[in-house]
């Protein structure tokens, strides 16, 4: 088996690190191949490295440049060695044997990406799945298939968990800055790996336990939501094409001001303007993101392709 590195990313995270590092170092364990854990440290102003020194010296722990979120992993993967790095949120906790069936995925030489099958911190329900790429109402949706629990090839894997060929991720440039500080940069460079001819795989045999945003809410600023729709709208103008049913979007785009407006709701006008002004100054130097329709049929092909 190639070598895996689990690199936990975290910040002030003490409360979810005692419950996920456990499961982590035992996983690691479990591993038959060389399996390292690491916590890459953002910066926390709270003792969390004097904690894992003390409670988790066999974990390394590598401190972050400066707090660049979800993107200090674009600094760490040239440094590392091993050949797949799984990314794991320190919100969460991991099945013992979760690695092995990521990593079998990962040995074909011709698979960027694999994500675990995740469940809600109380193990009640599951929260991810495979993805397709859908168009409705002049918009595109990228939702979870929460009811297709099989392997399959997937649009993207999530980031909260996903094992990368580190190689790869490093030749792809790592996460765009065009996302900072979160969201869609786990969705995007998923996509400009199908468009190299990667594939992506969604794998249920993987079980991880997710409490969804709890790590997020630990930095500082965060705006999840504003943050969601504000890259969604982004990936989309950037790399999706946009010339399908112009009319059905302008009137859609109507329709969700008028409705927020009346409500006295003047969130979603900020965002969408404000949106739009990071892609007006921004899309001369990302334009070779923009693929064409024959193109993403090509790539939603062989996301429906059997493994």
């Amino acid at each position: 088996m190639k070598s895996v590195c689990l690199a936990i990313l975290n910040y002030n995270g003490i409360a979810h690190l005692q419950h996920l590092l456990p499961s982590v170092c035992e996983a690691a364990e479990n591993y038959s191949g060389h399996c390292s854990v690491l916590v890459l440290d953002n910066r926390s102003t709270q003792p969390d490295v004097e904690w894992l020194k003390a409670n988790f010296p066999a974990v390394k722990v590598v401190i972050a440049p400066k707090n660049d979120y979800f993107f200090s992993y674009n600094w760490l993967l040239p440094e590392l060695s091993e050949d797949f790095v799984v990314l794991l949120n320190n919100d969460m906790r991991v099945k013992k044997d979760f690695l092995l069936p990521l990593a079998q995925h990962l040995e074909s030489p011709d698979v960027f990406a694999a994500s675990a099958c995740s469940y809600d911190w109380d193990g009640t329900r599951i929260t991810t799945g495979p993805v397709e790429l859908v168009f409705k109402n002049g918009f595109y949706g990228w939702p979870f298939d929460l009811s297709r629990q099989e392997t399959a090839h997937t649009l993207f894997c999530s980031g909260a968990c996903i094992a990368v060929d580190r190689k790869k991720f490093v030749e792809l440039g790592g996460f765009n800055w065009l996302f900072y500080p979160a969201y869609c940069e786990d969705l995007e460079i998923c996509v400009r790996a199908w468009r190299r001819g990667w594939r992506c795989i969604y794998e249920p045999l993987s079980v991880v336990w997710h409490r969804e945003q709890a790590s997020w809410s630990a930095s500082p600023g965060s705006r999840s939501e504003r943050l969601n729709l504000k890259n969604s709208l982004l990936f989309q103008w950037a790399s999706l094409p946009m010339d399908r049913d112009r009319a059905t979007r302008y009137w859609s785009i109507i329709k969700i001001l008028a409705g927020f407006l009346i409500k006295g709701d003047f969130d979603w006008l900020k965002i969408f303007v404000n949106s739009s002004g990071i892609w007006l100054k921004n899309r001369k130097r990302y334009r070779g993101m923009k693929m064409s329709s024959a193109e993403l049929e090509k790539i939603q092909s062989g996301i429906r392709s059997p493994i």
